[in-house]
Parts: C-alpha cells; sequence; structure tokens
C-alpha cells in the first residue's frame, strides 16, 4: 500500500517539471522570435552594362528655314480671307481684303474733283483760244487738274492695298486673323512657310556655350510621331546671348532625317531636343534613383545573402534615367532602387529582384 501511494506521488512529480519544461521552452522560442531583426523589404536591379550620353536638353517647336510672316499695310477690317491653314498657295496669290471705309471715300473724293476741274479746263480752253483769258489763268486750271490726277492715282493705288497678297510660294502655316477682325498697320494676319527646309530653334542656358559647337551631334524626339528619336546636328550657335533671359539660340538642322520621318513632320510641332556632349559605349549602368548622397559623397546599397550594404560609387555619364558607375560595384550585383531610405549597412532585407537595368528613357 505504501509502495503504491509512493509510485502515485514520484508520477504526479515527473508530470509537473515536464508540463514546466514545455512552458520555458515555449517562451524561450517566442522570445527568440521577437529578438531576431525584422527584414526591411526592398527592391534591387542588376547593374548592366550599356551605352550611355550625357545630353543638354530642351523643348521647341519645328519650324521652317524660310517662314515669312505676312501683315496688314493698312489699318481696316478683314472683310475677306481667301485661304486657311494648311493650303498650298503661289506667289503674288490674295490671302485676304481689309477694306478701309476712308479709302473707297477717298477715291470717291479724287475722282470727283478730276471731273470738276477737266470741266473747268475745257470751259476755259475757248476763251484762252480766243485772247480772252489770259496764259497764267488758263494754265493755273490746267496744273490743278494734273494735281488732282496725281492725288487720284495715289487713292486708287492706296484703295488697291486692300488686296493682301502672298510673298512667295509655300504653305500657309497659320492664319491669325478671323473675318471681321479689326486690324492695324503692321498686324500679323498669316504665316507662310516652306514645308520641306525645316529647322529647330532652342534656347540654351550661356553656361551651355563651352559644351556645343557647330556639327555637333544631336537628336530629336517627337510624341507625335512615336517614341523612336530622329538625327540631328548643331547647325549654327548665335554670336550673342540674350540679356533678358540669359540665353543663346542655337539652330538644329534636320535635312539628314530620313524621308519617312520629314514625311510626318510639321511646323508648329512640339519636339523634345537632346545636344550629345558626351557619350561612352558598354559601360557599367545602374538607374539613377539606386543612387543617395551624402556629405562624403554618392553611395549604393548592394544587397548580397539577404544583407544590404552600404557602397560607395563615382559616377560617370548620365542619360536620361540610367547613370554611368565607374567605381564601387561590379556587374551583375545587385543595387537596391526602392526602399534604401530605411537602410543601414548590414541591414537585412527582404529583396524583390526586378532583373536588368531599366531602359534609360529621357529623363521626363
Amino acid at each position: 500500500m505504501k509502495s503504491t501511494a509512493k509510485w502515485m506521488w514520484t508520477a504526479v512529480l515527473l508530470l509537473a517539471l515536464g508540463a514546466s519544461s514545455c512552458d520555458k521552452s515555449a517562451d524561450a522560442k517566442e522570445d527568440e522570435k521577437q529578438s531576431a531583426p525584422k527584414k526591411v523589404p526592398v527592391e534591387t536591379v542588376l547593374a548592366a552594362r550599356a551605352d550611355l550620353r550625357e545630353t543638354i536638353v530642351s523643348t521647341s517647336t519645328v519650324d521652317s528655314r524660310n517662314a515669312v510672316d505676312v501683315v496688314a499695310e493698312i489699318p481696316g477690317t478683314v472683310v475677306e480671307l481667301s485661304v486657311e491653314q494648311g493650303d498650298t498657295v503661289t506667289k503674288r496669290q490674295q490671302l485676304a481684303r481689309v477694306n478701309r471705309e476712308e479709302l473707297g471715300l477717298g477715291v470717291e473724293t479724287a475722282k470727283s474733283a478730276v471731273a470738276r476741274l477737266e470741266r473747268e479746263v475745257e470751259r476755259l480752253r475757248p476763251l484762252y483760244e480766243k485772247g480772252i483769258l489770259p496764259r497764267q489763268q488758263f494754265d493755273e486750271a490746267t496744273y490743278r487738274l494734273d494735281e488732282a490726277k496725281t492725288e487720284q492715282r495715289r487713292a486708287n493705288m492706296s484703295a488697291s492695298d486692300r488686296r493682301v497678297t502672298a510673298p512667295t510660294t509655300g504653305v500657309v502655316a497659320i492664319r491669325y486673323v478671323n473675318l471681321g477682325q479689326q486690324v492695324a498697320t503692321g498686324t500679323p494676319l498669316f504665316r507662310i512657310v516652306q514645308p520641306n527646309d525645316l529647322v529647330v530653334h532652342v534656347n540654351l542656358p550661356e553656361s551651355s556655350l563651352g559644351k556645343i559647337f557647330e556639327g555637333q551631334l544631336a537628336y530629336l524626339r517627337s510624341d507625335a510621331i512615336g517614341a523612336d528619336e530622329f538625327a540631328s546636328s548643331v547647325e549654327k550657335i548665335s554670336p550673342v546671348v540674350d540679356p533678358r533671359t540669359g540665353t543663346v539660340r542655337v539652330t538644329l538642322d534636320l535635312t539628314d532625317i530620313a524621308a519617312e520621318t520629314a514625311a510626318k513632320l510639321r511646323p508648329g510641332m512640339f519636339v523634345k531636343a537632346f545636344i550629345v556632349t558626351d557619350a561612352r559605349t558598354n559601360v557599367l549602368a545602374i538607374p539613377r534613383r539606386a543612387v543617395a548622397r551624402s556629405d562624403d559623397g554618392a553611395f549604393v546599397f548592394v544587397v548580397s545573402d539577404g544583407t544590404a550594404t552600404r557602397r560607395a560609387v563615382k559616377l560617370g555619364v548620365a542619360e536620361g534615367n540610367r547613370v554611368e558607375v565607374t567605381e564601387g560595384i561590379a556587374e551583375g550585383e545587385a543595387v537596391v532602387v526602392l526602399g534604401q531610405d530605411g537602410l543601414k549597412d548590414g541591414t537585412a532585407v527582404d529583396e524583390q529582384p526586378r532583373g536588368a537595368a531599366e531602359p534609360a528613357g529621357d529623363g521626363s
């Protein structure tokens, strides 16, 4: 009996010790779990080789090398528009008519004056021929008639100026006025361009002068005709800087572009211009957004075996969304492009790779 009781107490003690051991093991695992470092989610891109071009970027519109603005020669009202934007016109073709009421009144007044003086001269002529009228008086009447005829010709010529004509053959790029509009002398009415002789004018900061030269490679992009770039070059650099804006005017030539592209371009079309100041081939490149800066210079975070390591880097040519790395990382290493704000050297990360570097784009 005593032996049985002793055995029961031993079993109860063993069960209690086992339960206590399980509780301690569970608590230890929970503590270990809480003390483990939390991984920071990041997105990475592999450093890869690429061809990069450093450029000066500007925006402008396509223009014609031979563009002519037709202006009003007299003040008045636009009473007729003979052409519209996009029409092809020939030299001296009528574009519009501008009416000035006082010109019509001037013609009628001059005509009436001539008729009155002609009657006066015809009335005095027989008197002069018979010797009744002094020659001086007859000559004065004849002189007044000649003056009136001169004034009539001047009035007729002014009245003919109401007809606005094209100074050259080309295409009407812009119609500045509407029917019935009042215009002053010198008001632009139309712009006529040569559509097959196109250029692009860009205004660059004066600080760019040391980086550009005539014949320099450039290229253009237009959303209207697709994202592909088309070749250009610097044709002319203005010898003066605009003191109001601090910019210099640069002309880009478009004569060497492909015929298919040239057929799509139109004067007035919006384009983005890139003037190439440096070009590198087969260089190591990473996205710009992977680079951070501090007082010590540029750096990136490189991920290996789930850990982010801070690396100082030296940068080279930049194009659009990518930048050349000359020192600091190797080809194929994974650099952090998203999530680096919360990183320190040695931080554990949850890496989401994107693969190779993204396209350069245009930086916009």
